[in-house]
């Protein structure tokens, strides 16, 4: 009788701790999902403020070259997330430029990616945030000036990244350009 109270014991507690770590799992991967669905939407924000002002800069060429810089920049590239992760802003940016070579292979066309926006989301809408925003900006593709660094056709590009705990990222691209009725975002798009 000892022996049955015992493997019943023993088994209702399996079942228990069974419950307790599929609670935990599942709380876990709701605030991944919220947490992933907040990075989206402050690489949205990024992309959106840096977007704002180079079109609102007086030469695109000036922000292309790195004259021109976002308002919103900390001044460090290495920050530091709220989750004491550091990041490393131009390994980002050498590694942006590495791929974007890699892929454009359009000689003295290939565009090349500035830092233009950094800086912790809270300090820049001044709302409880723990993600830290970028956005960089180079020529596009359909360059053919042989300059990078000079705008010849009236578009430009924009990489917006949200960063998080633990490695997370979410990316926007967006084109600018240029048009008969003004300026405007031709293309957005999340890079996945």
């Amino acid at each position: 009788m000892a022996l049955l109270a015992l493997v019943t014991t023993l088994l209702l507690g399996s079942i228990g701790l069974g419950l307790v770590t599929v609670t935990n799992t599942e709380a876990a991967m709701a605030a991944n999902a919220r947490e992933s669905s907040e990075m989206l939407h402050a690489a949205e924000a990024a992309a959106e403020l840096a977007s704002a002002e180079i079109i609102r800069a007086a030469s695109w060429n000036d922000v292309l070259a790195g004259v021109t810089r976002s308002a919103f920049t900390d001044g460090t590239t290495t920050p530091r997330l709220a989750s004491g992760e550091t990041l490393d802003l131009t390994s980002a940016t050498s590694v942006l430029q590495v791929a974007s070579d890699a892929d454009a292979k359009h000689g003295l066309n290939n565009p090349r990616w500035r830092l233009f926006l950094y800086q912790p989301l809270s300090s820049i809408a001044h709302a409880a945030s723990s993600q830290y925003v970028m956005a960089w900006v180079a020529d596009d593709l359909a360059e053919t000036d042989n300059d990078p660094l000079a705008d010849g056709n009236g578009i430009v590009m924009v990489r917006a990244q949200a960063a998080g705990r633990l490695g997370m990222q979410r990316t926007i691209d967006v084109t600018i350009a240029k048009k008969n009725l003004g300026i405007g975002i031709t293309s957005w798009r999340e890079v996945r």
